[in-house]
C-alpha cells in the first residue's frame, strides 16, 4: 500500500506539473458512511496563498457514485492509475492519481466554467475571481442555489458572499423561514451571524409568541445565547 501510494502521488505530479500551481488541489474517495453502495465518500481539498493571505478549503460529503466522476468499474477494479473529471456548475476537476478496490486519491486542476461566470454577470454579481470560482465548485454551488438565495432580498450578493453564506450553512430555505416571521432585510454579516448562533425561524416564532416582538439581530442572538 504504501508503495501504491507513493507511486500515486509521483504519477499524478508528473501529470500536473505543467498546471497553474494556484489550480492545483487534492482529491480522495472511499466507502461513504451508509450502506447504500451507490454513493461514496468524496473529499476535495485546496489551498493558496497570496496577498499576505492562506486560503485553505476543504468539502467532504457522500455523493452518488456518478457525481464522483470516476467510473464505477474503475473505483472498484484493481489499483492502478485514474484520470477523470468531476463537473460542477461553476467549473472542472479534471482529476489524476490512483483508484482501486474501492477508494483512490491524487491531484486535480480546475478550470472555471466561462458559461457559469457569464451567467453570474449577467445577474449584476460579476464575475468571480479564480479563487471566488473554485469555492463555489468545492461548496457545489448552483445558478439555482444562487437565484434561490438572491429572491430571499440578497440580490446584489458577491460570488465571495455567496461562498461565505454556503460555507456557514446558510440555505435559501433558512433565509425564506427567517423572512416568513419577518426578518427579511440582512446583512450578509447579521445573517451569517444569527446562523452561527442557532437562531432559527422557530426561535423567533417562540420569542413573538412571549411578546417579544420586532428584536434586533443583536437581541435575538443575545436572548439565543442566553439559553432561551
Amino acid at each position: 500500500m504504501v508503495v501504491a501510494l507513493a507511486a500515486l502521488f509521483v504519477s499524478s505530479a508528473v501529470s500536473v506539473q505543467a498546471a497553474d500551481p494556484s489550480s492545483i488541489g487534492r482529491w480522495s474517495i472511499s466507502a461513504a458512511r451508509t450502506d447504500d453502495a451507490s454513493r461514496v465518500q468524496l473529499r476535495l481539498e485546496y489551498s493558496s496563498s497570496g496577498n499576505g493571505s492562506v486560503w485553505n478549503s476543504s468539502w467532504s460529503n457522500a455523493v452518488a457514485l456518478a457525481d464522483a466522476g470516476i467510473p464505477a468499474d474503475r473505483l472498484r477494479g484493481p489499483m492502478g492509475p485514474v484520470s477523470f473529471a468531476i463537473q460542477r456548475e461553476p467549473g472542472t476537476f479534471n482529476c489524476v492519481g490512483s483508484a482501486g478496490e474501492g477508494s483512490g486519491a491524487g491531484q486535480f486542476t480546475y478550470v472555471p466554467n466561462a458559461r457559469f461566470d457569464d451567467a453570474l454577470a449577467s445577474r449584476g454579481m460579476g464575475r468571480p475571481s479564480f479563487h471566488d470560482s473554485l469555492e463555489l465548485a468545492i461548496a457545489g454551488a448552483s445558478l439555482s442555489f444562487i437565484d434561490r438565495i438572491r429572491g430571499t432580498g440578497f440580490t446584489k450578493v458577491s460570488a465571495g458572499e455567496l461562498v461565505t453564506l454556503r460555507d456557514h450553512g446558510v440555505s435559501p430555505h433558512y433565509l425564506a423561514d427567517m423572512s416568513a416571521v419577518g426578518y427579511k432585510s440582512f446583512s450578509v454579516d447579521d445573517v451569517i451571524a444569527l446562523r452561527d448562533h442557532g437562531v432559527t425561524a422557530d426561535f423567533v416564532s417562540r420569542l413573538k409568541a412571549h411578546g417579544y416582538n420586532n428584536l434586533s439581530v443583536h437581541d435575538l442572538i443575545r436572548l439565543r445565547d442566553a439559553g432561551l
